[in-house]
């Protein structure tokens, strides 16, 4: 399975949605079949938080059980792909994935959804915006 994150980062802030259990992660999901990874990427940032988005560069493909599976068993293998989204404009709406969505810097991290996403993932995704000559991540 292919999950997708989008990492939205506007004025050194990143957007992340709560989730239902009350932690937080950057918006994404599994994939669409018939869409493409950056715009499932795009889709998922409005559906759960809202926002118009435009996926510029992939950041980072990672294997989901040696970066945020430790401690869970899973049947299926998981690729997540992180993508570089630029933010257009939007608002949040409630939804059935999220309860809200806000802007952090990177030392104002909230509790994350290690399964989503992890502390080390988003510093890849601050690296990525900060740096034109990042190279895309991988396992």
């Amino acid at each position: 399975k292919v999950d997708v994150r989008a990492a939205v980062i506007n004025k050194g802030r990143i957007l992340l949605v709560r989730e239902n259990n009350g932690l937080w992660s950057m918006p994404g999901g599994w994939a669409d079949v018939g869409l493409s990874a950056a715009e499932n990427a795009a889709k998922e940032a409005f559906e759960e938080a809202g926002a118009n988005v435009k996926a510029e560069k992939l950041i980072a493909v990672h294997d989901w059980q040696k970066n945020n599976g430790k401690g869970f068993e899973s049947a299926i293998s998981v690729y997540k792909m992180f993508f570089l989204c630029t933010y257009i404009d939007g608002e949040f709406r409630e939804n059935t994935e999220t309860i809200e969505s806000a802007w952090f810097a990177f030392d104002e991290l909230p509790e994350l959804c290690l399964a989503k996403n992890t502390k080390e993932q988003i510093k890849i995704c601050f690296e990525a915006y900060d740096d034109i000559n990042f190279m895309c991540r991988f396992d």
